[in-house]
């Protein structure tokens, strides 16, 4: 059973900043009702958020569920792209000074 106390819809700057990710979050539910955020109570669990219907927990809602991602969880996803796109920009580099250097031991 998940609590309602920390129920928030989704705001307008995250739906931007993961449709500028290439993932545009859903505002709505299946039954064309606001999200909301709700707070998981499971032993399997504990703590984690949803996004889930506005009526979840009360029997009428249409089943949508999504987990969450925390900021920290996508801090670590932003930090990995980085890191992937600066280890190719290192390798370039590196072939770059090793032709430099071919070049100049030619030429001397």
């Amino acid at each position: 059973m998940a609590s309602q106390a920390s129920q928030a819809a989704p705001s307008w700057s995250a739906s931007y900043r993961n449709s500028s990710q290439g993932r545009r979050r859903r505002t709505t539910c299946y039954c064309g009702e606001r999200l909301v955020l709700v707070t998981s109570s499971t032993a399997e669990n504990p703590g984690r958020r949803f996004w889930g219907c506005v009526n979840y927990g009360i029997g009428e809602e249409c089943g949508y569920f999504v987990w969450a991602e925390s900021e920290k969880e996508q801090e670590v996803a932003r930090l990995k792209r980085k890191i992937t796109g600066l280890k190719g920009k290192v390798t370039t580099l590196e072939r770059m000074l090793t032709m430099a250097v071919a070049v100049a031991k030619h030429r001397w």
